[in-house]
């Protein structure tokens, strides 16, 4: 059976195309664009919608296996085709830890099983991410591993790292860092300012970031293998990261939408959603990550989605788990922040959420071409809608951004030519 997405604006930045036309799938496939006069097929009305290269989100906490009160692989993946995500990449800190190549191949079979959309499995740097061993990275790496990383806990140990990112070089692979020092950083519950003292709250100060990335920056250079810095939210590590790029380092970058559009001034109704890890810092480092998103210092935008069962929300601040979901709102956040302002065309944002991405996890997509899988995004821009979490597919209903009126959201996603999402609503 063929499609014809026909009549919308494709932007594909990879080919460096921005016009309106066709697409024609068959067989899940791209036959076809630009100006196709096919009859013998179905017909997807895309006037007035972006045409783009599925979404990515490289940095997604699934929860599966074993804390699936949170979120599993049927949830979280209908979050990513509801949020507009034809593929998600899947951290590793679950329960097993993902640090072997049989957990690695038991979650890509569920995904296949349950998944709605691709899912990327993400290995562990260390065995039990306790950071005192090195995992199984090449047999990871041959089980399908896109990456590998200990996210949620920082590789303490200068040497591990070493070693790791000498290993992952061997097999062209990224380690994907989460950079802060728990010896500075300690059990602090926000950003470390003027906030945090007039609440009475300990905090996390930016510096614990800088310095972890400092070092993973010196160690890849050494090296010469590629590291990326999760969910920078830092000024230092944005300044470091742009200087290592001009040096020639393999270092690459994201940000999330949270960190671009929120301060730690949100902290102060003790919202719980507003709870992350790393916090939200002040506007000085907000408009910095604003800054290096638009000079390219800053690669990726990652939703790094990260849900809690409500009841694990739903306590005293400082006792409360750090993450909120993201998927569902993370596109309508950065059109309505980023793009409806002005700081970022709909192409700068589509190569953050796609091109980037595939690049960084050496994935075959984010360009829309003949031959390729018709993994497609297609986006409404100037779609009004306002935030309600009990809409959510994902099991994590907490969220700072509850009632808030957005501007722009995804119309409908196709993985393999099929259509998963339409409006809004998961048909899969």
């Amino acid at each position: 059976m063929k499609m014809l997405i026909k009549g919308g604006r494709i932007i594909n930045p990879a080919k460096n195309m921005d016009q309106t036309g066709d697409i024609l799938i068959e067989n899940g496939v791209i036959i076809a664009m630009g100006e196709v006069t096919e009859t013998e097929c179905a017909i997807f009305d895309a006037s007035g919608l972006i045409v783009a290269p599925g979404l990515i989100d490289m940095h997604v906490h699934l929860r599966d296996p074993g804390l699936e009160a949170k979120e599993d692989v049927a949830s979280g993946t209908r979050a990513g085709a509801a949020g507009g995500f034809t593929s998600i990449a899947c951290m590793p800190n679950t329960k097993p830890v993902i640090d072997s190549s049989i957990l690695v191949e038991g979650l890509k079979q569920r995904a296949q099983l349950e998944g709605v959309i691709n899912v990327k499995v993400i290995g562990a740097v260390s065995k039990g991410q306790e950071g005192k061993e090195l995992a199984e990275i090449g047999d990871m790496a041959a089980a399908g591993a896109v990456a590998f990383s200990d996210d949620g806990r920082y590789v303490s140990s200068a040497g591990l790292l070493r070693t790791a990112l000498e290993y992952t070089g061997m097999f062209d692979k990224v380690i994907i860092s989460h950079a802060e020092d728990e010896a500075l950083a300690g059990d602090g519950y926000m950003h470390e300012g003027v906030v945090s003292a007039m609440l009475g709250l300990k905090g996390r100060p930016a510096v614990a970031e800088d310095i972890s990335t400092a070092r993973d920056i010196l160690l890849a250079e050494y090296t010469g293998s590629a590291v990326h810095i999760a969910h920078v939210s830092s000024k230092g590590a944005v300044g470091l990261i742009r200087e290592a790029k001009k040096r020639g380092v393999r270092v690459t970058a994201e940000v999330t939408p949270h960190h671009l559009s929120l301060t730690d001034e949100a902290v102060r109704t003790f919202d719980t959603a507003t709870k992350v890890n790393p916090p939200l810092r002040s506007e000085e480092h907000r408009q910095a990550l604003i800054a290096g998103l638009l000079d390219g210092t800053l690669d990726a935008i990652v939703t790094d989605h990260a849900p809690h069962a409500f009841e694990e929300k739903d306590v005293e601040f400082r006792y409360a788990p750090s993450g909120f979901a993201g998927l569902e709102t993370s596109l309508g956040i950065i059109l309505t922040e980023l793009y409806h302002t002005g700081k970022l065309t709909m192409s700068d944002i589509i190569t953050k959420m796609a091109v980037n991405p595939a690049k960084i996890l050496r994935l075959d997509s984010g360009v829309l071409d003949i031959g390729k899988a018709a993994d497609i995004t297609l986006i409404d821009p100037e779609q009004l809608w306002s935030v309600d979490s009990s809409l959510f597919y994902t099991k994590g209903k907490h969220t700072p951004f509850e009632g808030r009126q957005l501007k722009g959201k995804a119309a409908a996603v196709l993985v393999g030519g099929k259509i998963i999402m339409k409006n809004g609503e998961v048909l899969a």
